[in-house]
């Protein structure tokens, strides 16, 4: 076995013997206080470096589905029927439990250049709001091509940033009937008290240490990127690098 198997190995039994600490304790562990404490704040900035950023709302009403600019809008109403508007989608409201938190922006720098979807879900009570991205990439139809972990230095300390990138291909109808792919990527990571991994094994072994060790569960967070890529090469990579290096900052929670 050469040493690059042993590593695996080695890091498979890891998140195996974590997992069965984390399950145990979910299951059997009583005792455990549930905290308000989150490690980022429910904030997105307005400006990222030269982005510039446009809160997203959306119609509460199922049958409309309307999404808008805040920038656009008059009134926290729906312009086309009246109802309520959410930082959700209607779908979101449903499936999510009532006390989950949710921001999302738009970014764009000037000549609208890699424009970037911005989103912050940030679990309550109920820690089932955060979840594998996965699961609702390919539940919406898109095809996972390739997923990979990104490190993003970071000036202000010595670990790097490590972001999942989900590289994704979707096909998209036309008017005349034809289909092309519409080519996308959805990058993220968790974050939870003095915790922060790309992994969403990880973050159950971290909940479920964290349960056992501290009797503690605290909020978990989700950050997560999205946009458009270009299928002939990997240039979403340094985008999302030098977007999330400029983010990551501004969603630090004050000592």
């Amino acid at each position: 076995m050469d040493q690059n198997q042993k590593s695996f190995s080695g890091a498979r039994l890891f998140v195996i013997a974590a997992l069965a600490v984390a399950a145990w304790a979910m299951v059997f562990k009583t005792g455990v206080a549930s905290s308000d404490e989150a490690g980022v704040l429910l904030l997105l900035p307005d400006h990222v470096e030269t982005w510039s950023g446009v809160e997203l709302l959306f119609c509460s009403d199922r049958r409309c589905g309307g999404q808008y600019a805040a920038t656009e809008l008059e009134s926290l109403d729906c312009p086309e029927c009246g109802q309520p508007l959410d930082t959700m989608t209607w779908a979101e409201r449903a499936m999510l439990p009532a006390d989950t938190g949710l921001v999302r922006k738009y970014y764009a720098r000037p000549g609208n250049r890699d424009p970037i979807h911005a989103t912050i879900v940030l679990s309550g009570d109920d820690r089932s709001s955060i979840h594998r991205p996965q699961v609702c990439m390919t539940a919406a139809g898109h095809e996972i091509i390739e997923d990979r972990v990104i490190r993003v230095p970071l000036e202000y300390r010595e670990q790097p940033l490590e972001i999942m990138v989900l590289d994704m291909s979707k096909p998209v109808t036309l008017e005349d009937g034809s289909q092309v792919a519409y080519t996308s990527y959805f990058a993220y990571w968790f974050v939870g008290k003095d915790r922060e991994t790309a992994s969403h094994l990880a973050r159950m072994a971290y909940m479920g240490y964290d349960r056992v060790a501290h009797g503690v569960s605290h909020r978990w967070a989700y950050i997560a990127l999205s946009g458009r890529r270009d299928p002939r090469d990997n240039a979403h990579l340094q985008t999302i690098a030098d977007f999330a290096s400029r983010l990551h900052p501004a969603l630090l929670t004050p000592d």
